[in-house]
């Protein structure tokens, strides 16, 4: 039989049981009938909460803003689906590493949550172009996006561009089939970002960056990392007079950068910490 709805707490709004222990699909279903106010739920690392978790609390927590999927393997594209129909107030959500995961459930969220400000997949299931195209025009009010490991390109990019004026942060993290038309293209229209992570984009090449000093003067953190044509000394010294806020700088495995240019990023921006 499954368990009790929880007593004492009908008025519970907020609640992280990320990395607890054992937490089934029966006391996620108990959680949701009893905790009708909820706001925001942790859920992050249980390989045993499935879509059928996800479907009580669809038809149970519809005030759901906040929901943490990182590492719940078991979810697939029908549960996320579900809450994205009945949590229209949802303005996060981290499927990070849910494999089963894909641009369908992104499609759901971009179709019902027009309020969706973060959204984390990276690593999950095939999310492509199309998915953040969809994205972008539905959820025009994004803060921050992670599609790290993702099958997405410059298509998506533009879209980004084009509707997510505000966006602050965003990872392509090992995005190679971004180019440098798509970069371009996202500095002209995301002047509003903090933090960007280009790792592994090996096909960016220096004409990238300076776009983004260009285009993005507000830039805090930037990672670069294995971009072995994009970091070249020209365009880190042009990066750092035009981003003077810039506090971290990642340069991993860019061992084409001198000490000449590291100096004049130092001398520029007084506070910016250079990882190598």
């Amino acid at each position: 039989s499954s368990p009790p709805p929880p007593r004492h707490c009908a008025s519970l709004t907020h609640l992280d049981v990320s990395r607890c222990g054992a937490l089934s699909d029966e006391g996620l279903a108990a959680l949701a009938r009893g905790c009708l106010k909820l706001h925001a739920l942790g859920l992050e690392a249980y390989a045993d909460i499935s879509d059928k978790g996800l479907l009580a609390l669809a038809a149970h927590c519809t005030s759901l803003s906040q929901l943490n999927l990182w590492v719940c393997a078991a979810v697939s594209d029908d549960g996320v689906c579900a809450i994205a129909a009945a949590c229209r107030r949802l303005t996060s959500i981290d499927l990070r590493l849910c494999t089963k995961v894909s641009g369908v459930a992104v499609s759901a969220l971009a179709e019902h949550c027009p309020n969706l400000t973060e959204l984390y997949t990276e690593r999950a299931g095939r999310i492509d172009d199309a998915a953040i195209v969809a994205l972008a025009a539905g959820c025009p009010k994004l803060l921050l996006l992670d599609v790290g490991w993702c099958n997405v390109g410059d298509a998506a990019l533009a879209a980004l561009a084009r509707h997510c004026h505000s966006l602050s942060t965003l990872s392509l993290a090992y995005c190679e089939a971004v180019t440098d038309d798509g970069m371009c293209t996202l500095a002209q229209g995301c002047a509003s970002l903090c933090s960007l992570d280009l790792s592994g984009c090996s096909r960016l090449t220096e004409t990238s960056l300076i776009e983004i000093a260009h285009g993005c003067p507000k830039l805090q953190s930037l990672d670069v990392g294995s971009c072995k044509s994009l970091v070249t000394d020209k365009a880190l010294v042009v990066l750092a007079a035009k981003c003077s806020s810039l506090r971290s700088l990642n340069l991993r495995f860019c061992e084409q950068v001198t000490d000449a240019a590291l100096a004049a990023v130092h001398d520029l921006c007084a506070h910016v910490q250079v990882r190598r």
